[in-house]
């Protein structure tokens, strides 16, 4: 299968100190990859490289064929639906529209604002809002709905354009159990249909859903394990990474951890 991703010996280094240190990690069209690690660990700068939000201080990082530095990146972002807990809180004006209005500006990128669309465009910024859950609250303004509702919107409209990859960072911090997991409900559906590759940052285990084909360990900088989910999703690995005593469980192809007092 092609590569869509390569990070290749990168490093990161800020006010002298190394935050990313000498990773590899190739990511190929037919996977569904979690990143997982402590908070603080370097997960969000390494991912924020794919869309260039941050640079390597050494390495090279390609995407979709191409290498950051020698091509015009802003057509590589066209094709990432880059999502992040805090991404509301960079687009004040998002506030302000309705949720229907949020999901259909995805197909241009825009905040809030969209061309006269198609009849297709039409049906599927209709369709993302019933695969997402968002019928009661199509017309709410976005100030106003829940935290789960915001985060669901903001994922709707990251499939309005169909990206060629996902990069979801921490789409779940801060939601409440039943929040979360009807996130992880209608995530796990689409992405299940859309068969597009993802990158899931997470420092929860619980929220690996079946989707999830393949996992990197991070540390310290460091990618520790990566590979298939069950093969890197082992008791030793968790040991490591949490520095407690942890029996794994495996339940409807979900890791859930106990920690042994």
């Amino acid at each position: 299968m092609k590569e869509i991703v390569n990070f290749e010996n990168i490093y990161f280094i800020r006010d002298g100190r190394e935050i990313l240190r000498g990773i590899d990690w190739k990511i190929r069209e037919d996977e569904r990859w979690a990143l997982i690690g402590l908070n603080g660990c370097g997960k969000s700068t390494l991912l924020g490289m794919i869309p260039a939000y941050t640079y390597p201080s050494m390495g090279k990082v390609e995407v979709f064929g191409y290498q950051f530095g020698r091509t015009n990146w802003k057509r590589i972002r066209t094709r990432i639906a880059y999502i992040s807990s805090v991404m509301k809180d960079l687009m004040p004006s998002m506030y302000r529209s309705k949720v229907i209005d949020i999901v259909k500006s995805g197909l241009e990128n825009t905040i809030g604002f969209y061309n006269e669309m198609s009849t297709e465009d039409e049906r599927r910024a209709e369709m993302l809002i019933n695969e997402f859950s968002l019928e009661k609250v199509s017309d709410k303004i976005f100030y106003n709905l829940s935290e789960g509702e915001q985060r669901r919107t903001l994922l709707a409209r990251a499939f309005m354009n169909g990206p060629d990859l996902m990069v979801l960072d921490e789409p779940c911090a801060g939601l409440d159990l039943k929040g979360r997991e009807l996130l992880l409900k209608n995530l796990n559906s689409y992405c299940g249909k859309d068969q597009k590759p993802l990158i899931y940052i997470t420092h929860s285990l619980e929220e690996l859903v079946p989707m999830i084909s393949h996992v990197a360990i991070m540390k310290d900088g460091m990618i520790i394990s990566k590979g298939k989910k069950t093969e890197v999703i082992k008791e030793e690995n968790l040991k490591e990474i949490y520095g407690l005593d942890i029996e794994l469980n495996w339940r409807y192809d979900r890791p859930w951890i106990v920690v042994r007092s």
